[in-house]
């Protein structure tokens, strides 16, 4: 059985589900973006990428890698249940970190730093550019 014309849909349902969820941080807060505004928007692009897809024709020999499509699964699924206890820096390195040196298969020192070059500088994009608040964590970090 081919599962690939599956993705699309299981994505977008992951996309309705992330999009429920940012909805709950509040899109919008005294007159300035709120924590949910970015994840939700993410959710947003993610649906309609994900249904747009469902247009094109699937090989019916193409090999989907149901390894790492379960590896980035589990990562993504980690990051968010990571997200409200640790916060967005600390959440997004370790996504990142598993993502690039695990899925991937990128040599280490050069995942960690990739890693955390990505995680941090989009906090402080975010975070102190745009002054977006993004979730904190327990330890508000």
């Amino acid at each position: 059985m081919n599962v690939a014309p599956l993705v699309p849909y299981t994505l977008a349902a992951i996309g309705l589900g992330a999009a429920a969820n940012a909805l709950e941080l509040r899109l919008w807060t005294y007159g300035e973006p709120g924590a949910g505004l970015f994840p939700f928007l993410a959710a947003i692009l993610l649906i309609v990428t994900s249904l747009l897809s469902t247009r094109e024709k699937v090989p019916e020999e193409e090999a989907i890698e149901l390894p790492r499509l379960i590896g980035y699964s589990a990562a993504l699924a980690g990051f968010c249940l990571m997200l409200n206890i640790v916060g967005f820096a600390l959440a997004a390195l370790l996504f990142l970190i598993a993502v690039l040196t695990l899925i991937e298969r990128m040599e280490w020192k050069k995942g960690i730093l990739l890693a955390a070059l990505f995680a941090f500088s989009t906090w402080g994009l975010f975070e102190g550019l745009l002054s977006v608040p993004l979730p904190q964590g327990m330890w508000r970090m």
